[in-house]
C-alpha cells in the first residue's frame, strides 16, 4: 500500500503476469478508472511501461504535470485531482516550499478537498477558497470512473 488509497503491484524480473490480492472494498485501475475487483485475488498482465496501480473506492489522487524539480519561488503549478469509484471521499494536501526548513516555523499549507454526492446524485468536488501553496487556485477535478 502507498498511503490509504493506492495499492502498488510491481512486476518482478521475468514475470509477464502476477496475482494480486485486493483488500476489502472496491478497487479501480489507476490509469483507466475501470473497476478491477473487490476483496478478491485477481490475475494481471500489465503493459511494460506501466506499474500496476489500483485505487480504493472514493480515493482522491493529486496530480501535477511532470517536472524535474520543485517549483521556483513564486511559481504556481496546475493541480488535477482524480477521484475513483462512486463513493464520496476526502483528502488533505500538505505542501511547503520544498527547499527550506521553514515548515518547522509554520510555512506550509494544508488544503482539504472532498467529493460529495450532489442533489442530482452525481459526484461533485469542492473548490477551496484559497489556493494551496505552490498551486493555481482553480483545481481541475477528473472523475475517473464512469457511471
Amino acid at each position: 500500500m502507498m498511503g490509504d488509497d493506492i495499492l502498488v503491484a510491481p512486476m518482478f524480473a521475468g514475470e509477464k503476469t502476477r496475482q494480486v490480492i485486493l483488500p476489502k472494498g472496491k478497487w479501480y485501475d489507476f490509469y483507466t478508472g475501470a473497476f478491477v475487483g473487490e476483496n478478491q485475488l485477481i490475475q494481471i498482465e500489465p503493459a511494460l511501461e506501466k506499474i500496476p496501480l489500483f485505487v480504493r473506492n472514493g480515493g482522491i489522487i493529486p496530480m501535477v504535470p511532470v517536472h524535474r524539480q520543485a517549483p521556483q519561488k513564486g511559481e504556481k503549478w496546475p493541480l488535477e485531482l482524480r477521484h475513483y469509484g462512486h463513493a464520496p471521499g476526502a483528502f488533505t494536501l500538505y505542501d511547503d516550499d520544498g527547499k527550506s526548513f521553514d515548515f518547522e516555523k509554520g510555512a506550509f499549507s494544508l488544503t482539504h478537498f472532498s467529493v460529495q454526492i450532489d442533489a442530482q446524485g452525481k459526484l461533485a468536488g469542492n473548490q477551496p477558497d484559497q489556493a494551496p501553496m505552490g498551486y493555481l487556485k482553480d483545481v481541475k477535478w477528473v472523475f475517473m470512473t464512469p457511471y
